[in-house]
């Protein structure tokens, strides 16, 4: 994307910028800073370096020996250690904790040190452990990363005498850095699959990695034992997301409620660790708080890394996450180490069981009041028992069934490169970098179905939003692979719908459904070291997608780059534009599966609109969401669509595992109720006004694209104060002329006529609203329904009582917008709302009380408003009796420099210039004197200055006679106080402008004088 740089970086601090204000600066201290946007260079392994000696670029080893070893060294010492990765999707998360490439994160590199360190202290005295766990935190569920299955509504979170943990959730032994990267990649790649199957989004999800390791001191029976978490957080734009926009779903649902409730609690932490008394931490509002809790305020040494983008379309979020590092690094834990007898922990076990059941027979002997706490209790006993159990089995039995699957998991690796050797295949590209290129799905020779449901063992099975049973056929034959639709399914190729047989070449980016994305690599022979698969990302494929769909002029390389003449304003549209898309395809084809018979348009709003000046609206992305049983439209912003889209997968996501939806249409997150809908807009130019001249006209009213949706018959008419129009007599050349007159207007709507809004459902009506000079309300025409040509007969007249150069500005420059509005069944008609408009005793809107740039409210303490404009009164009288003064003294300052004039003018006379010292100046200078007439060019600019003094005593004389119009009447003391504000203004300025002319003026003369005595100096 072409965006700006707003990021600075100089030793531990972070400095942003506000693009909107480059004065706006902010900086943040923290324990490191690392820069990795530019400065580097990719050698043969793929590994990014410094470019240079002088390079700021931070590359991921340096990024280890400052976090990953500290995060070690406190593991071999007994103390829990956490490091967890917060900010914006995109912005470097997933690259920081698990690399990409050649370049690992700080999970793999952890992990290998580890059991490098292990080597180095292994001996008979000493055994260690390492059991890793892997899940996922998606919607407050936990699945597990490291078991085949997926439970529909997760696994279970429990407290037990520790803490919390998950119940039931897989524990893997590992004897070796391969075996324990063999499993990591089989969580990703669960993760992978999961992320297309059940239309689960990366970027909302958490990833937790937890490494328990144990020290066994055999010589002195003791056990040291750390829990080391290595969490990669969800984006943070789903926290800010969050009740942004105003929503009948935010009071009873909070968006992601992980994120935001991880915020309050890092709230409630820092406000803890400088002394506020904090009453309550809510770790237990989320799951993530709940098992983060140790980490986050208790026994764990914890580091946080937090990423940002260095863009300037990501400001909002980048700020967002620096501040939330800057609350966290003031949160303070107590590590304690985790070191116990072994025999002691057996004991303790078993005591605690005993203890337990006696205190559940108690109970039972009370009744069946205590049943929760039975149940709690006997919960605590199993877990216990469970405990003991795993710590009288043997490490080697562990091993054992560890190795066993180790095994499977190795051969299936195994297998798979031998395929990639032989046969094409169909790569997996997700929106997270670290889950994309995970899954393969090989062609094998002959016909391969794709679809839900596999008939052969070559067949490939989907199961991601918009795939059918039998979705689509692949043929595999003579080196050559072509892909065929069935039953009309949704396949794309290369953005471009497929409708029919088509031959797949090498590279070929290939969309099954709404939702699955991949990559064609051909075969063996097809392929290159020039290839560069890792370009073909997600952002490349909805880039492509949005170029088809004809989104400004996309030139696509690979990586996704953009045209650089791509206009800078459309930039953060093109980023949200791509990133929306397919989401919006997903939403699409859930209303399908589920009979909603709702459609999403993605749309972009102000793309041609323009506003009273004629200057272009800032532009975003809307989504138009039409129901087509109802015929009912609405427009969704973007904030409210994406918030909208989690609730949907939610109830899609409850259908598919319980077969019903929720029959209350509160409840629907697809339904809302009837609102009115703006449909366009058209521009009525009022300069006509400023020379008494009707306009009569009809003009087109064009939606956000462009596209003629109405037409509006339109008059402006000038009237005498009685309503009867103006003839030609009243014509005026110079609008200056109506200054301090009154003026009567009417704005008159007779006709709306080709309304294609109503064409498409006869039982809607439309509605024309307009502002007119700073009124702070909008007229609105009668609403009409059932016709496509309506007959409005409108009309509203408008009273100046005093022209003023601002109002006659305002006509020449301004038009009149004229929003049309589309009504629908239910929803309720607009109405003018004339609380706050002035009227004149005959009817008339008058315009000498609103103020185009300001409009001042009448509070309800009337004496005391009245006090203070009478207080502002006084003050623009000192300031008028002040500019009168400077005028005095500016009199008195040419009365001086015309003396000097004088002097100048008798000095150049009396001066003698000898014969030939005249021919050689007149050879170098083509002067015919070195000294010119001094004194005609102080008079040229003592006369310019005279004249364009005139205005500055109008002004002055305009100043001084201006009176209120009604010194009783509040709403005009205000406008004469603005009035009179405007004029001092305007009147400083142009005095000012003035006087620096003619400064200006005297200092060339002056200037030009000296060089000229220089030069005559020189020749004598």
């Amino acid at each position: 994307m072409k965006s700006k740089c707003i990021i600075s970086m100089a030793g531990n601090n972070s400095t942003i910028v506000d693009p909107r204000d480059l004065s706006n600066k902010r900086t943040f201290t923290f324990d490191y800073c690392y820069w990795s946007t530019d400065g580097y260079i990719e050698n043969d392994q793929g590994v990014y370096l410094p470019d240079g000696p002088h390079s700021k670029y931070i590359n991921q080893e340096r990024v280890f020996n400052d976090l990953g070893r500290a995060v070690l060294e406190n593991a071999w010492k007994g103390y829990n250690a956490t490091l967890f990765s917060y900010g914006q999707t995109g912005s470097g998360k997933s690259y920081s904790m698990t690399g990409y490439g050649g370049n690992k994160g700080l999970v793999p590199m952890i992990c290998e040190e580890l059991f490098e360190e292990i080597k180095q202290h292994q001996n008979k005295d000493r055994q260690f452990y390492v059991y890793l766990s892997m899940f996922e935190i998606y919607n407050e569920q936990v699945q597990d990363l490291l078991s085949k299955g997926r439970k529909p509504n997760g696994l279970r979170v429990r407290e037990g005498r520790h803490g919390f943990y998950v119940e039931c959730l897989k524990s893997v032994p590992c004897s070796s850095f391969k075996q324990l990267e063999a499993f990591l990649d089989q969580g990703i790649q669960n993760r992978s699959a999961a992320s297309t199957n059940w239309n689960t989004t990366s970027s909302r999800s958490h990833m937790v990695i937890s490494i328990h390791f144990q020290q066994v001191f055999t010589d002195q029976l003791t056990v040291k034992h750390s829990e080391i978490d290595l969490v990669d957080l969800a984006g943070s734009e789903r926290q800010r997301s969050a009740g942004v926009i105003s929503d009948r779903f935010n009071e009873a649902r909070a968006i992601n409620l992980s994120l935001t409730t991880l915020g309050n609690v890092i709230s409630s932490l820092s406000d803890k660790a400088v002394g506020k008394r904090v009453q309550y931490i809510p770790y237990r509002n989320s799951v993530l708080t709940r098992l983060l809790s140790t980490a986050l305020g208790g026994n764990s040494k914890t580091i946080m890394v937090a990423t940002i983008s260095p863009a300037d379309i990501c400001y909002d979020e980048t700020m967002s996450t620096l501040r939330f590092a800057e609350r966290a690094k003031k949160i303070q834990n107590r590590a304690m180490i985790n070191e116990s007898l072994t025999e002691q922990l057996l004991m303790d076990l078993k005591e605690d069981n005993t203890r337990l059941q006696a205190r559940i027979a108690d109970l039972e002997k009370a009744g069946d009041s205590h049943i929760d706490e039975r149940e709690t209790l006997r919960r605590l006993i199993v877990d216990n028992e469970q405990q003991l159990k795993e710590m009288q089995k043997s490490w080697q039995q562990k091993l054992e069934e560890a190795r066993r699957e180790w095994e499977q998991q190795y051969s299936s690796i195994t297998k798979e490169e031998k395929m990639m050797a032989e046969f094409p295949y169909l790569l997996n590209i997700n929106e997270d970098p670290q889950l994309s290129g995970v899954v393969r799905h090989f062609i094998h020779n002959g016909i391969s179905a794709i679809g839900r449901a596999a008939g052969l063992e070559q067949d490939i099975v989907l199961k991601g939003l918009g795939i059918l049973d039998k979705h689509a056929v692949l043929t595999a034959c003579n080196h050559k692979v072509l892909i065929e639709p069935l039953n009309k399914a949704k396949v794309t190729v290369n953005g471009v719908p497929l409708l029919t047989k088509y031959q797949l070449q090498h590279l070929d980016r290939v969309i099954i459904g709404s939702s699955s994305f991949y990559l064609y690599v051909g075969f063996p022979h097809e392929r290159s070291s020039r290839d560069k698969i890792h370009k073909y990302n997600y952002e490349f494929f909805a880039s492509e997608l949005a170029s088809i769909e004809g989104f400004g002029q996309v030139n696509l390389e690979a990586g996704g780059k953009q045209e650089k003449n791509l206009d800078p304003n459309l930039t953060r549209i093109f980023h949200d534009f791509i990133a929306i898309m397919p989401m919006v395809a997903q939403v699409n084809q859930i209303s399908e599966e589920l009979n909603k018979a709702v459609t999403f348009e993605l749309e972009m709003k102000n793309l041609t609109s323009t506003d009273a000046r004629g200057e272009e609206l800032e532009k975003e992305i809307i989504v138009k969401v039409t129901n087509k049983l109802a015929k009912q439209v609405e427009v969704w912003p973007l904030d409210k669509f994406t918030d909208r889209q989690l609730l949907i997968e939610e109830v899609y996501q409850h259908f598919l595992e319980n077969g019903t939806l929720h029959k209350k249409m509160q409840q629907d997150p697809f339904w809302d109720p009837v609102e009115i809908l703006h449909l366009g807009s058209a521009h009525v130019w009022l300069e006509t006004l400023a020379y008494c001249i009707a306009y009569e006209d009809q003009v087109d009213v064009n939606n956000y694209q462009g596209k003629e949706e109405a037409v509006i018959q339109i008059r402006l008419l000038p009237c005498t104060p009685s309503g009867d129009p103006l003839g030609e007599e009243s014509v005026v050349v110079d609008p200056d002329n109506l200054l301090g007159k009154r003026m009567d207007f009417q704005m008159q709507i007779s006709l709306c006529l080709g309304v294609k809004w109503i064409r498409g459902n006869s039982s809607r009506g439309v509605q024309i609203g307009f502002m007119m000079y700073g009124l702070p309300t909008m007229f609105y025409t009668p609403a009409v329904w059932s016709n496509a040509n309506l007959l409005l007969d409108y009309s509203m007249c408008f009273t100046i009582q005093r022209v003023t150069t601002d109002f006659l500005s305002y006509l020449k420059t301004h038009a009149v917008v004229l929003e049309l509005w589309g009504l629908q069944e239910g929803c309720q008609e607009m109405e003018t709302v004339f609380a706050n408009v002035p009227l004149a005793s005959d009817g008339s809107v008058l315009l000498d009380l609103s103020y185009r740039n300001q409009w001042t409210s009448v509070p309800l303490d009337y004496e005391e408003h009245r006090f203070k404009l009478s207080e502002q009164l006084k003050m623009l009288e000192q300031e008028t009796e002040n500019l009168r003064e400077a005028n005095r003294a500016l009199k008195n300052e040419n009365i001086k420099m015309q003396k000097k004039a004088e002097k100048l003018r008798k000095f150049s006379s009396d001066h003698v210039v000898n014969e030939d010292s005249v021919k050689f100046t007149d050879d170098r200078c083509n002067q015919k004197s070195p000294f010119p007439s001094w004194d005609a060019k102080f008079a040229k600019a003592l006369k310019t200055f005279y004249f364009s003094m005139i205005g500055v005593r109008g002004r002055l004389i305009r100043l001084k006679e201006i009176r209120p119009l009604d010194e009783d009447h509040i709403h005009c003391l205000t406008y004469f106080a603005n009035e009179r504000s405007e004029l001092i203004k305007e009147l400083g300025e142009e005095l000012e402008c003035c006087v620096g002319k003619l400064k200006n003026d005297v200092a060339k003369i002056i200037r030009k004088k000296k060089e000229l005595q220089i030069d005559s100096s020189a020749m004598a």
